[in-house]
Order: C-alpha cells, then structure tokens, then sequence
C-alpha cells in the first residue's frame, strides 16, 4: 500500500517538473514586440518569403517566432523541420488556421485545401481521391493530350498573346477535368468566372496583407467606417467568389438533367450520390461543390505560374533551351509530339522542370498549417494554437543543398552521366505539399508540367522579340501568393516548316 503511495507521489513530482520545464522553454528566436500587438507592424506586407528569409539568417536559427496580437506564428526556413513536424508529428501539425479576410469575408471557406483537419476534411479528401487516385493519373492522359495540342496553334499565332493563349490552356484544362464543360476558343465565360476569382484570391491572401486577420474584432466594423475599405471590398468580392463557386457546377447539373453526361469529375461524383433524404443529398452535393471548386482553382493559377516562369526561363537561359530541343530531337524525332511515355527518356528536361521550381518556386511560401496541440521542437516550445508557415523559398534557395543557389542549373539534378540524380531533394516534391495536407493532385500537376513544356520545346523557339525594349534579366515577379513574371514580350516561333505542320495536323485531330 505504502509503496503505491510512493509511486504516485513519484508520478506526480515527475510529472510536475516536466510541466514546469515546459512552461520554462523559450520560444523560438524572433523579433522583439511590443506589449498587446507584438510584431503586428514586424509581419511583412510584400514578399513575405524574403523577410522571413532574412529573418532566419539573422537569428542563425531554421525556426522563427513572431506573436502577432497574441497568435504564435512559428516560420520554417528548412526543410528537416518542415518534415519532421509535418510528416513525423502530423496527427498535431495537420490542420488549417482560419483567415478572417479570405475563409470568412471574401466567402473561400469552402476550399478544403484550407478547411481544419476534421471530418469535414476527410470526408472532401476521400471523395476527390476516390475519383482522382494517382492509380488512374493515365486515364486522364487523353485529355490532357487533347488541350495541349489545341494550345500549340495559339502560341505560333501572331494575332495571339502568348499570356492569354496560356491562362485559356490552364483554366481549360482545368474546367474540363472538373466539371466536363468544353471551354469555347475565346472569351468563355468560365475561364472568365475563373481568372477573375483566382485572381482577386491570389491578389488579397498573402500572409500578413490585412490586419482583420490579426485582430478578428475589426471584422464586426461597420462597412461605411473609416478604414473600412476592406469589409466593402470582401462584399464584392464574395459575390465573385460564390459565382466561382457555382455556376459551372450548376451548368453539369443542367447537362446531367437534359440526359448529357459529360466525362468529369463532378458528373462521377453525382452519379453516385447515395442519400436517404433530401438533407443529405443537399449536404453531399455542398461537398462535391467544394472539392470540384479546389480542384478547378487549384489547378489554375499555380500552373500558370510555372509556365509564364518557364517562358521567362527559356529566353534567358537560350542554351538551355537549344540543349533540351537536341535531347527531345535525338528521343522524339520530327514526325510526333512528346509523350508522356518519353519521360523517363528526358533527364534533362526533367532536370529543367526540377530547376525551373527550385529557381523560382510557384508557392514560395506554402498555404499555413495550425497546431491542435503544444509541443517542443529542437527545445523550444510551440504553444498550441499556432500558425506554422514553411517557407519553401528558404528550402530551395539554401546553397548547401543547391550551390550558386541564384544561378538556373538544370545540372544540378543530374548526374556525371546524364541521369536525373535520386540523391538531391526534388523541389517538385517540396512545392507540392507535406504529410496529410500533401497535394492530393500531385499526379496531375506533375504529368501536366511535362507533357506542356516538352510539347512547346519540341515545337517551337522562345525569344526575345529584336523590336523590344529591355531583356529578360529586368523582368521581375509579381507579390501574389502564387508569384509570376510581371507581363514581358516574347516571340514564339514553329522551329521549322515541319514543325509548323504538326502542329497544325495535332491540333486538328484535337477539335
């Protein structure tokens, strides 16, 4: 009896000590604050990625602290600690923190790609996986075949701006896929729904850009206040959002209800809805409505992104460019496009794409995560409720991992012989995600950077055009949460008459 005393005394002095050592841990380095707001007027507005860089430099420490307000916002500069709480501890590093601007005001609650790690999130992540497994990434080969040859006669037309025939290509390809709407050649209203949407949303939701998020209260402002711009901009916002949102969801259900049913992944999903009541029939289709949403946003703007940066590449880079043309000459031949059969044939390529994210990551800082729970990471303490933001630009501008880390090698993925070196980290991997919270699109995303760019390669020459002010070294990027090239000349070119003439045949076959 006695000895059971002891040993819950024992418990209770141990378990008392390590609560108190605890609370005795320092939080990681960071800026000094003030009383109440912290480092409110410390979180950077403009390229935040640089800042936080920076910050990691000066405090000589991979993991940053900063209170805003009284939130704990912990930043990740590398990538060990980015997996080691991510996919190690992801039962308390997996959910999302709740913006107030973007997930409340301007209505984009519904991504889930944002959503808290619950059932909520579960139940959109098993449905989209159920019809989009990375087991039938070659089912949806055929139509991504099939948008890219009707893009290629775009990009040659000299009554084309290169830019536009790109943005009608992603958000094309990405409506199709999600709802089986085939976009019309110019002016579709869906691609338009689309850019305007995303673009207000990759505009307004980089980190730091509003203080409603730091201080929720002020959401209750009324609209006409002074300094309330921000509560009549969310307003119109939103109605974009909502139509972003709804409108082509509701045209597959029009078509479904006329006996159309087009191949996608919204018309598979309502096909085998299975409800008891009306309720629950509303409540999966609300479900389905947000993950084709994710889906059809998501696969926009980020590739976008890398291709307006894949462009800039080739004109600064020519060399590059020639080199990637010979090795596609010696595997592909003139008389076909660039299959996605030919990718394990075209390291160098690969290693341009490997290169091309690392030089210029398309999210240099990856969408927040939100602990569930306290913890102690490298002896610091990470109270719960934090925000947790990687910072990829960190990850894949460090020199020891990439040397001469500014400059665009595509070398450094290969090795002495050729081959694509499995030994160095792939920023692919880093860009799309960690642990639970992982891209569940990733399949898409990477077939679709590489049947685009080798098709284009094959095809056609980028250049500067003779007649244009500048170079392409002046070209700079933009500040959104998925930076690209601010707008820049370029002249593209069929590479020969024959080349001129695939295309065309491709193209034909496409329609």
């Amino acid at each position: 009896m006695y000895q059971l005393d002891f040993l819950a005394i024992l418990i209770a002095l141990v378990l008392y000590r390590f609560l108190k050592r605890r609370k005795q841990l320092p939080l990681p380095p960071g800026p000094s604050g003030y009383p109440i707001i912290g480092n409110l007027f410390d979180m950077p507005l403009r390229f935040t990625y640089l800042t936080f860089t920076e910050w990691a430099k000066k405090y000589n420490s991979e993991i940053v602290h900063i209170d805003v307000c009284g939130t704990h916002i912990i930043i990740l500069n590398s990538l060990r600690l980015i997996i080691e709480l991510f996919d190690k501890r992801s039962t308390i590093y997996s959910s999302r923190p709740r913006f107030t601007m973007v997930n409340e005001l301007m209505g984009w609650e519904f991504l889930f790609s944002s959503m808290p790690y619950d059932e909520g999130w579960r139940r959109r992540r098993r449905l989209f996986q159920r019809i989009f497994p990375s087991s039938r990434a070659s089912e949806l080969q055929p139509q991504q075949r099939t948008h890219v040859r009707r893009l290629l006669p775009r990009l040659i037309d000299p009554k084309q701006h290169y830019a536009q025939a790109l943005r009608h290509f992603t958000g094309g390809i990405a409506i199709t896929l999600a709802y089986g709407i085939n976009v019309k050649p110019e002016n579709d209203p869906y691609i338009n729904i689309s850019e305007r949407a995303i673009g207000i949303l990759n505009r307004e939701s980089t980190p730091g850009k509003y203080f409603v998020d730091a201080i929720p209260w002020l959401k209750y402002v009324p609209e006409w206040f002074p300094g309330a711009k921000f509560k009549r901009d969310a307003k119109e916002w939103k109605k974009v959002t909502m139509n972003f949102r709804d409108a082509p969801f509701q045209a597959t259900k029009r078509d479904m209800e006329k006996g159309v049913v087009p191949s996608s992944y919204t018309a598979s999903c309502l096909e085998n809805i299975n409800a008891n009541t009306a309720q629950e029939r509303h409540e999966l289709e609300e479900e389905i409505k947000d993950t084709a949403a994710t889906f059809y946003g998501g696969g926009t703007d980020t590739m976008m992104s890398v291709l307006l940066t894949f462009v800039l590449a080739m004109l600064r880079y020519p060399s590059v460019q020639q080199k990637a043309q010979e090795e596609l000459d010696k595997v592909v031949g003139p008389d076909r496009l660039p299959d996605f059969k030919d990718s394990p044939n075209l390291p160098y390529l690969n290693a341009i794409l490997r290169e091309l994210i690392r030089w210029r990551p398309s999210a240099p800082v990856a969408i927040p995560h939100f602990t569930t729970e306290e913890d102690i990471v490298d002896g610091y303490l990470i109270p719960k409720g934090s925000i947790i933001i990687p910072n990829n630009w960190a990850v894949l501008q460090d020199a020891e991992t990439y040397p001469n880390p500014t400059n665009f090698s595509p070398e450094r993925f290969l090795t002495s012989s050729g081959a694509v070196a499995s030994d160095i980290i792939n920023p692919i991997d880093v860009i799309l995600g960690y642990g639970r919270r992982s891209c569940p699109g990733a399949h898409m995303a990477r077939s679709n950077m590489f049947i685009t760019t080798a098709c284009i390669l094959h095809t056609m020459t980028l250049s500067w055009p003779p007649s244009a002010k500048g170079h392409p070294d002046d070209v700079r990027f933009n500040d959104a949460l998925f930076p690209s090239p601010e707008p820049f000349p370029c002249l593209i070119e069929p590479r020969s008459p024959k080349a001129e003439q695939l295309i065309k045949d491709e193209a034909f076959g496409a329609y």
